[in-house]
């Protein structure tokens, strides 16, 4: 059963997982993460370390991340059983750089957390687009 400790630390770990993406710090988002990991979005499945890590370094210094910002919403926690848990969260990503605005909604359904040495880190991140970036992203490149 997880205890009241155990959700405000995962709690941490979702805005951590946020915040260090919009610091570009890189070693900070993959201390999110447990030695085993997979990363599913519309950009790509990583289901290594260092996949990811290239992926994030990317995303942060030269992707779609710059000058954004990542608000997560909604977070639901879910007891796994012993040292697991799963996690449904809200995230809307917000321009910061230029006039703010929303630029995306999405949707990490049903993260696994497990609890290690270190604490509770992600193994497995699906990160679905709500169906209106898609429109977003089309009125963009028409632009």
């Amino acid at each position: 059963m997880l205890t009241p400790a155990d959700r405000l630390e995962i709690l941490d770990l979702c805005a951590r997982y946020n915040t260090c993406t919009d610091d570009k710090d890189v070693d900070g988002f993959m201390d999110c993460w447990a030695d085993e990991v997979l990363f599913e979005s519309p950009f790509g499945t990583f289901d290594s370390r260092e996949a990811l890590r290239a992926f994030e370094d990317e995303h942060v210094n030269r992707g779609m991340a710059v000058g954004k910002r990542h608000l997560g919403l909604n977070v639901s926690i879910m007891d796994g059983g012993e040292g697991v848990a799963y996690v449904t969260a809200d995230l809307m990503v917000v321009e910061v750089a230029d006039a703010p605005r929303i630029v995306a909604t999405v949707r990490y359904n049903g993260s696994k957390v497990v609890k290690t040495p270190k604490g509770w880190r992600f193994t497995h991140r699906k990160l679905e687009l709500d169906p209106g970036f898609m429109k977003l992203m089309g009125s963009a490149h028409a632009a």
